[in-house]
């Protein structure tokens, strides 16, 4: 007989603080539970010398779990954010698109994305007080200009954030489209250092995202080996 409940991806034993994590914040639910062992793979595994970076940050459930992980296991590394916090509609991809928030027509998008972002500014200030990322409020692209440039910049929490320098892993969950997946992976790519992760959300392969259909240029790229699929996707640079 079938366990048709068996979980097809590994976890780790949770302590009290990823267990409370979730409810804590907003965005319980946008977090694959497999990604919490590849975050404590990677991070455990990463290069000691480049920072750590993360695309797409909502309201701060991943960025909070991975201050957890470096604090917990002493780590380092500079920790870096991006985010525009905007709002993606259920329908915006059929041209319904509309100045209000899903279901209401009485709250405007802008509002909520600034409820969000106070929510991941508050929420990172009282969990992540004293490890804070220099989270951005930017497009991935502009972000990585930035670094490229090796600019200083004004984070979220209003602090001078110093762009620049290697990567020893990255997270990409910010658009999930095809051309903006690989456009960010092509900007991580120039600064990743050898043995550095990357991990990609939403990648399984039964994801709708186009961030799954890139998996199959990630799978032939030479300089990078998959350490694992659980579900999402987590490589290394050779």
């Amino acid at each position: 007989m079938f366990n048709i409940l068996k979980k097809k991806y590994t976890t780790i034993p949770k302590d009290d603080f990823i267990k409370r994590l979730p409810s804590s914040l907003i965005g319980e639910g946008m977090l694959h539970e497999g990604n919490i062992f590849l975050f404590d793979l990677a991070l455990r595994n990463m290069p000691s010398e480049g920072a750590v970076i993360e695309i797409g940050c909502y309201g701060g459930l991943s960025t909070n779990l991975i201050c957890y992980f470096l604090r917990k296991y002493s780590l380092q590394n500079p920790f870096f954010g991006t985010d525009l916090w905007i709002y993606e509609g259920y329908h915006d991809e059929i041209g319904l698109e509309t100045d209000w928030m899903d279901g209401r027509n009485d709250i405007l998008r802008t509002d909520f994305m600034r409820h969000i972002k106070n929510s991941f500014i508050n929420s990172t200030l009282l969990l992540s007080k004293d490890n804070l990322p220099n989270t951005c409020h930017l497009s991935s692209f502009d972000f990585f200009e930035k670094w490229l440039n090796n600019e200083t910049i004004e984070d979220v929490f209003g602090r001078d954030a110093a762009l620049g320098g290697s990567i020893s892993f990255a997270y990409v969950d910010g658009n999930h489209a095809f051309e903006f997946v690989k456009k960010e992976f092509e900007y991580i790519d120039q600064f990743l250092i050898p043995k550095g992760f990357i991990l990609f959300d939403d990648s399984r392969v039964d994801s709708k995202f186009g961030s799954a259909k890139f998996m199959k240029e990630m799978l032939q790229n030479v300089d990078y080996k998959l350490v694992m699929k659980n579900p999402n996707f987590l490589f290394q640079k050779k």
